[in-house]
C-alpha cells in the first residue's frame, strides 16, 4: 500500500477513535459529579462499550507494528483498564445504581486510563494535531464548553424550569457556541446571560484559532513541497555542473566525440527537468 495512502487511512481511523474517546471521557467525567437523566447513564454505558471495542482494535493495530507481545503489554499496561466497560458491566449487566461510589471511582479511573490510551493509539492524530497547531483551538473549545456548561448549570438550576439536568446546560452552551440558537433553552438570570455572552464571544475566538491553524497547516505543507522542488533543482544543477566539468576534461584530452555528444544529450534532458520543476515552483 502507498505510504501516503496508508498514513491517511490510519489518520482517519484514529480520528474516529479519538472522537469516541473524547465523548466517552467527557460523559464519564460529568456523570461522576453532575446529575444526569437515568436514560443518559444507559446511553453512556453503551457508548463506553463501543469505545472499548474500538480501543481494543486500536491496540491490536499498534501491536502489529511493534515488537513482542510481552514488551508491548509492559509499555501499555493501562490499556487493560481502559478497555473494560465498567459502566456497561455495572449499570446494564449487574444493575448497580448510578450513584454507587464504587462505580464513580471506577469511572474516574477509566477517565485517567483513557487519556493515557489516547496518546498510545492516536499517534498519527497526535503528530498531525501538534504539527497543525489545532491543539490550541481544540483545547480552547473544551475549556469553554466545560466551564460555561458547569457555570450555566450552577446558576440556572433550580431557577430556570428549562434547566433541570446538566444535559440541558450542555445543550444550551453547544448551540450557543455553534451559533445555532434553537431557543428551547434560554437564560433567565443576569449571570446566566453573562455566561451566554462568554460563550458567544468565545465562539469567535475558537473559529479564529481553528481557521488560523488550518491556514498555517496548509501554508506549511506548500512550503515543504516547494522546498523539496528547490532541493531537487539544486541537486540537478550540481549534477550538470559535474557533467560539464567532465566534458571539459574530455575535450581537453580530445577523447571520443560520440561520448561527448551523449553527455550533451543527457545535459539537455536534465535542463528540461529543471525547467519543469521551475514551472511548478512558479505555479
Amino acid at each position: 500500500m502507498n505510504g501516503k495512502l496508508k498514513y491517511r487511512l490510519e489518520l482517519v481511523l484514529e480520528i474516529i477513535l479519538m472522537v469516541f474517546i473524547f465523548l466517552d471521557n467527557f460523559l464519564l467525567f460529568i456523570s461522576v459529579f453532575l446529575p444526569l437523566r437515568p436514560d443518559t447513564y444507559s446511553n453512556i454505558a453503551y457508548l463506553d462499550l463501543v469505545t472499548c471495542a474500538l480501543l481494543i482494535f486500536g491496540y491490536w493495530v499498534q501491536h502489529q507494528r511493534t515488537g513482542p507481545q510481552e514488551s508491548y503489554l509492559k509499555k501499555n499496561w493501562n490499556g487493560i483498564l481502559a478497555v473494560i466497560p465498567f459502566y456497561f458491566l455495572g449499570l446494564i449487566l449487574l444493575g448497580i445504581d448510578e450513584a454507587s461510589p464504587i462505580l464513580k471511582i471506577l469511572a474516574l479511573i477509566k477517565v485517567v486510563t483513557l487519556l493515557m490510551a489516547a496518546r498510545q493509539v492516536g499517534k498519527a492524530v497526535d503528530r498531525f494535531v501538534t504539527k497543525s497547531r489545532l491543539v490550541y483551538g481544540f483545547a480552547f473549545f473544551v475549556v469553554v464548553l466545560v466551564f460555561c456548561s458547569v457555570m450555566f448549570f450552577l446558576i440556572e438550576h433550580g431557577v430556570n424550569p428549562e434547566v433541570t439536568t446538566f444535559e440541558d446546560s450542555v445543550w444550551y452552551v453547544v448551540q450557543t457556541i455553534t451559533t445555532v440558537g434553537y431557543g428551547d433553552v434560554v437564560p433567565i438570570t443576569s449571570w446566566g446571560r453573562v455566561v451566554g455572552i462568554i460563550a458567544m464571544v468565545s465562539a469567535i475566538g475558537i473559529s479564529s484559532l481553528l481557521t488560523a491553524a488550518t491556514t498555517s497547516s496548509l501554508m506549511d505543507k506548500l512550503r515543504e513541497d516547494r522546498e523539496k522542488i528547490v532541493q531537487k533543482s539544486v541537486e540537478y544543477v550540481a549534477k550538470i555542473d559535474d557533467t560539464v566539468n567532465d566534458l571539459e576534461s574530455q575535450m581537453a584530452k580530445e577523447d571520443d566525440v560520440k561520448g561527448i555528444k551523449t553527455e550533451i544529450n543527457e545535459i539537455k534532458s536534465e535542463i528540461t527537468e529543471i525547467k519543469n520543476m521551475l514551472r511548478e515552483i512558479k505555479e
